[in-house]
């Protein structure tokens, strides 16, 4: 017996002239955030918008040059905190955690980031206040440089971690199987981890808490413990 198969409704096509720039880069950030780099392309994107693949290439030459686009616009709602607060390290804090929420909000920069490097002035711009207020919380030259790559690293590499284990704790069950199996290991042979089992998957839990918890042991540690500089 033949199964009939449920017919997709087709997207409605967009007005006539009702494209433009804003709107691609809306649907282009919304296909990134909901499918990933790797689904986003022109067609895919085009569908998204409800539009022929050649009316985007009308605003866009290409996808590298709407994913440049998106980056950019992305790093653009990353606030810089006010200068000359005599706060260097509460300033430095906010950069960071700026950057993290973004990437965690939107998948689609941290994607991108990895695929192609940030060329916008606002990206350079975010460099360039860290390693200013660095320099300000009185680190050396190279010190300033070392701390803002250790800094990069731990806030991209949280933010992926999350949102990866975010998604994978979305699976039905999947958060369930974890806790049994934590609960089946043997006390003798993993005493530590069946001991803080609890206090563990609740600090894994609270993903921007646990950030944050960390981000400013790492500030501690780099400006000499010094929250009052």
């Amino acid at each position: 017996m033949s199964v009939t198969q449920p017919v997709r409704s087709p997207r409605r096509r967009a007005p006539r002239n009702s494209l433009n720039a804003d709107r691609i880069l809306d649907a282009a950030i919304a296909l990134l955030d909901r499918d990933g780099a790797e689904a986003f392309t022109m067609r895919a994107l085009a569908q998204e918008l409800g539009v022929g693949t050649m009316a985007v290439y009308s605003h866009f030459r290409g996808k590298d040059e709407i994913s440049d686009a998106v980056a950019q616009r992305l790093m653009d709602t990353i606030e810089l905190p006010r200068t000359g607060t005599g706060d260097p390290r509460g300033e430095l804090r906010e950069v960071c955690r700026g950057v993290y929420r973004l990437f965690t909000e939107h998948p689609s920069a941290l994607q991108l980031l990895t695929i192609r490097p940030l060329r916008g002035d606002d990206a350079i711009a975010v460099i360039d206040r860290m390693l200013d207020l660095l320099r300000r919380a009185g680190l050396d030259r190279t010190a300033a440089a070392r701390a803002h790559v250790a800094l990069m690293q731990y806030t991209v590499g949280s933010a992926l971690w999350n949102t990866r284990r975010a998604r994978a704790l979305c699976e039905e069950g999947v958060r369930d199987r974890v806790r049994a199996k934590l609960d089946a290991l043997p006390a003798d042979r993993y005493p530590a981890l069946v001991s803080l089992a609890p206090e563990l998957l609740c600090a894994q839990d609270q993903r921007t808490e646990q950030y944050e918890f960390g981000l400013d042991g790492i500030l501690d540690g780099l400006l000499g413990g010094g929250r009052g500089l």
